[in-house]
């Protein structure tokens, strides 16, 4: 099993630095690294990049707490309504990640970009999406604050109260492989929306078993509201990666023309 431990708060001075945090704000800061370069490989512009991660970034995190204090847990909102407005005590990946993106798409379109720029600039995002995850859920399997229920497996984390499913860290070895996946596939050239298609298919399939292993979650009809997100993101992803493929066989199919013969 892996054994439970705390990793040591960093005091500065009345700033206190936790693992967690700096984690979290590690990932932030790859993940806008990776997109500024991966754009301006591509000959996008890199400052559009960042400030499309920054929107992302603060209307993900505000999302990602407002979706865990009024849905997954809402016992909170009415033991203490301030929750509301502090961000750091609870969060949804999975409301976070449709908040990203819906601010995503609306800053880009506010800012005028034409609807195949605003196609590849989500497919970037889902690119780089894996790598910064890793140290996302890096933090939070030293914070240990998604247990699951016990299991005696090796893959169980012992837990002051027994072992237990460390929900965080099988999101972080599920993530270390979703990039190392990406990095192999990238090898090659892949239409724009190839990856963000791909990685809602993969994604949510495997959050959606996770979830059937978590304690403590508010359940709607017998599932968790990540779990329906996660049936949207899988249906989402087909839907993307099949119109890609029905084009690609239009093009092939599509009969050439024949230049007409001068002189």
């Amino acid at each position: 099993m892996f054994p439970y431990f705390e990793a040591p708060a960093i005091r500065l001075g009345p700033v206190t630095l936790h693992a967690f945090g700096m984690l979290v704000a590690a990932a932030i800061l790859l993940g806008r690294w990776m997109l500024v370069r991966r754009a301006e490989r591509r000959g996008l512009d890199g400052e559009t990049a960042s400030r499309l991660v920054l929107w992302m970034v603060a209307c993900g995190l505000a999302g990602a707490h407002l979706v865990a204090v009024t849905l997954t847990d809402p016992r909170d909102v009415l033991r203490d309504p301030l929750v509301l407005i502090r961000l750091w005590e609870g969060l949804s990946s999975v409301g976070g990640i449709v908040a990203g993106i819906l601010a995503g798409l609306w800053w880009m379109r506010r800012s005028g970009l034409k609807p195949s720029e605003v196609r590849t600039y989500l497919d970037l995002v889902a690119f780089v999406f894996p790598f910064a995850w890793i140290l996302g859920r890096a933090g939070c399997a030293v914070a240990h604050d998604h247990p699951g229920i016990p299991t005696q497996g090796w893959w169980a984390v012992q837990y002051p109260d027994g072992p237990r499913f460390d929900l965080g860290l099988l999101e972080f070895f599920y993530a270390l492989f979703l990039a190392g996946l990406f990095q192999w596939l990238d090898r090659r050239p892949r239409p724009d929306g190839f990856y963000l298609g791909l990685f809602f298919l993969l994604y949510g399939p495997v959050r959606f078993f996770l979830d059937e292993l978590r304690v403590g979650d508010a359940r709607y009809l017998g599932f968790t509201p990540a779990q329906y997100g996660c049936v949207a993101a899988v249906i989402l992803g087909g839907v993307v990666l099949w119109k890609l493929g029905g084009g690609s066989r239009r093009k092939d199919s599509a009969p050439s023309r024949r230049k007409k013969a001068v002189g």
